[in-house]
């Protein structure tokens, strides 16, 4: 009774496989613009964040990030470079995944000025709204800098929209 029970559930999955394995539309280039909350040194910024994604593939991009938070008259800005990873096996939900390194810049509420190291290791959930457009539902992210000697892990949340041009 039990083997032919285990035959038939691997039949099922591999009666299912086809449609895990299939490919989805990818678009050449995603643009996203999306709101971000950071939580750095106690302190609560708000802010933007761009990026510029150039997919190789269905599941590997080259990102390019840029952005940037407030509070008060303090700013953290940082511009990175790196990986974008996506699973693309559900046609409306897609989970993405990157590691980014570049630069962060510091200002603090002095108008004192710093730069140095960032990178930033995250992921999120995208929503397919249409062929064009994309809801970011989540995007969590540690940002990571190296500025003026000092290391901050803070963690970053934050909500957008992506502009899918071409496809492949």
């Amino acid at each position: 009774m039990r083997i032919p029970s285990l035959l038939a559930l691997a039949f099922a999955f591999c009666a299912m496989q086809p449609a895990w394995s299939q490919e989805h539309e990818v678009p050449q280039v995603e643009i996203l613009g999306a709101y971000s909350y950071l939580r750095s040194s106690n302190v609560n910024y708000n802010g933007w964040k761009a990026t510029l994604v150039g997919n190789i593939n269905s599941w590997l991009g080259i990102a390019a990030d840029f952005d940037g938070d407030y509070a008060g008259g303090a700013s953290e800005h940082s511009i990175t470079f790196g990986p974008h990873f996506v699973l693309r096996k559900n046609r409306r939900w897609t989970p993405v995944g990157y590691g980014l390194f570049g630069v962060a810049f510091e200002k603090s509420a002095s108008g004192e000025s710093e730069h140095g190291f960032a990178t930033e290791w995250g992921g999120g959930l995208d929503y397919e709204v249409s062929h064009r457009w994309t809801v970011r539902v989540c995007d969590v992210t540690a940002s990571i800098t190296h500025v003026g000697g000092e290391t901050h892990t803070s963690p970053k949340v934050g909500v957008g929209v992506v502009l899918n041009l071409g496809h492949k």
